[in-house]
């Protein structure tokens, strides 16, 4: 349980750029985990909808627009040429990702930042199973041909 609640608290402080937040939310989610301990049959996926309504209801109230992310530099001892060009390409990767519809750049996180299965994704976002996989191809494509359009 203590992974799933790091995993949610990470989820959260992305998506929200405040730690604080993040904490208040997660708190809330094993709140409600807690009460519905009984009805629940994937604690994975209700927390991680659980959140995801909890995000969605906070930037409603506040009006905020959620702000990209701001992935931690690698941690390296390779020369300034080769540190240069992996944030050249991070720096790329970042403004393409972004320009990305939200639906595409939800799933990618859901999918490739928490590690989520297919199945967890489609419960998390009330969608078919189906249309996740096409989202991530859809998604992964895009990036592709705009990555290797650049090269």
């Amino acid at each position: 349980m203590n992974d799933l609640y790091n995993s949610i608290m990470i989820y959260a402080a992305r998506l929200l750029s405040d730690s604080e937040s993040a904490k208040d939310i997660t708190q809330e989610v094993f709140l409600r985990l807690e009460q519905n301990k009984n009805t629940v049959q994937n604690v994975k996926s209700f927390a991680y909808k659980t959140a995801r309504n909890l995000i969605i209801d906070r930037f409603r109230k506040t009006k905020m627009e959620p702000l990209p992310e701001d992935l931690p530099a690698d941690k390296t001892l390779f020369n300034p040429a080769i540190l240069a060009e992996k944030e050249e390409q991070k720096r790329m990767l970042e403004a393409k990702f972004n320009e990305l519809t939200p639906r595409h750049r939800e799933v990618l996180r859901l999918k490739f930042q928490e590690g989520l299965k297919y199945a967890e994704i489609a419960e998390i976002l009330g969608e078919p199973v189906t249309t996740v996989a096409w989202l991530i191809h859809e998604a992964v494509a895009k990036l592709r041909n705009e990555l290797t359009k650049n090269n």
